[in-house]
């Protein structure tokens, strides 16, 4: 587990920069106590050029110990979309959130306000071409 200090906050590496070109997850990753509140960032910095090229970052997390369920997932990403990005995903026990990528106003997206044991990234990465689309994006935890 890599953490970060920024500020008051730890940050929790789930998924380092990297290129990738295949479906994959990360690590599993234990947070050091039970936060009332995760907030997940992904920085994306690069992304394939074919526009039906597609990622897809997913946070998951074991509700029960066993089981990996999907908590978080973001905005899909297109071959074609302009970079860099930064997508913020907030889970809340008992409250509503909202994910918004941080340069413009809020967008749809997909979340469910349920807290587990451990916290994972997991991406799909589509290639209509067949020319080995790459994306470059990195996945953080911040829990508070």
């Amino acid at each position: 587990m890599s953490l970060k200090t920024r500020d008051v906050h730890e940050f929790v590496v789930l998924a380092a920069s990297a290129a990738r070109t295949a479906n994959d997850n990360g690590s599993a990753v234990r947070l050091r106590t039970r936060p009332a509140t995760v907030t997940f960032i992904l920085d994306v910095t690069a992304a394939a050029t074919d526009a039906g090229d597609l990622l897809d970052v997913y946070i998951e997390s074991k509700l029960d110990g066993t089981n990996w369920t999907d908590v978080v997932r973001f905005t899909q990403i297109t071959g074609t979309t302009v970079m860099p990005k930064r997508y913020v995903a907030n889970i809340v026990v008992d409250r509503t959130q909202t994910m918004f990528e941080v340069a413009t106003g809020l967008g749809a997206a997909a979340a469910r306000h349920l807290l587990g044991d451990e916290y994972r990234a997991r991406w799909v990465v589509t290639d209509v071409v067949g020319d080995d689309a790459s994306f470059t994006f990195s996945v953080q935890a911040c829990p508070e």
